[in-house]
């Protein structure tokens, strides 16, 4: 995310992609429809650059949460203490375990592990739900079976997991345990 360093900062056209996803210890406070093709004029409905820069905050953060042909959603961000973005998502705790790689526990039980953007483990409502999220790597694998109960190899290039009694399940991203 980028932050603004004063009103109308023009280095928000640095603003990288966020996806959806409200990074933890942030609260959105404004999504804007903006052109990025620079054809766009001022009776459109997304706002021209220029319009939009009237619009950025000094301190606040911006980050592009959708790309489309002609458009993107910028969404923009004020920064909160941990204590509220705990409170406001139901977390009991998270900690960065590497460079890349979060757990989480909420103050429902559940537990998500998360490697760079994906889930790669959760635990809700007393469901195992594993995901490489396309990204069947050492890395991940490694991670999963760091917080897995069971144990997640690879044979012949495919990925089996095995749970309890149950031996040599084949793994897909999704699958609930």
């Amino acid at each position: 995310m980028y932050k603004a360093k004063v009103n109308g900062d023009i280095g928000v056209k640095g603003a990288k992609v966020i996806g959806n996803q409200i990074p933890l210890g942030y609260k959105k406070t404004a999504d804007f429809f903006v052109d990025n093709s620079g054809l766009g004029s001022e009776s459109e409905l997304a706002y021209t650059f220029d319009g939009f820069l009237k619009e950025v905050k000094a301190g606040y953060y911006y980050g592009i949460s959708e790309v489309g042909q002609f458009q993107v959603y910028i969404s923009e961000f004020k920064k909160v203490s941990r204590a509220i973005a705990y409170k406001e998502q139901g977390i009991e705790s998270s900690k960065l375990i590497s460079k890349s790689c979060r757990v989480t526990k909420y103050n429902n039980g559940d537990l998500t592990v998360k490697l760079y953007a994906t889930d790669i483990l959760q635990i809700k409502s007393g469901k195992i739900i594993l995901s490489s999220g396309g990204y069947k790597t050492v890395t991940t694998k490694a991670r999963i079976n760091q917080f897995f109960s069971g144990k997640v190899y690879q044979k012949n290039g495919n990925w089996f997991i095995d749970y309890g009694d149950k031996k040599a399940i084949e793994f897909f991203d999704g699958i609930e345990l």
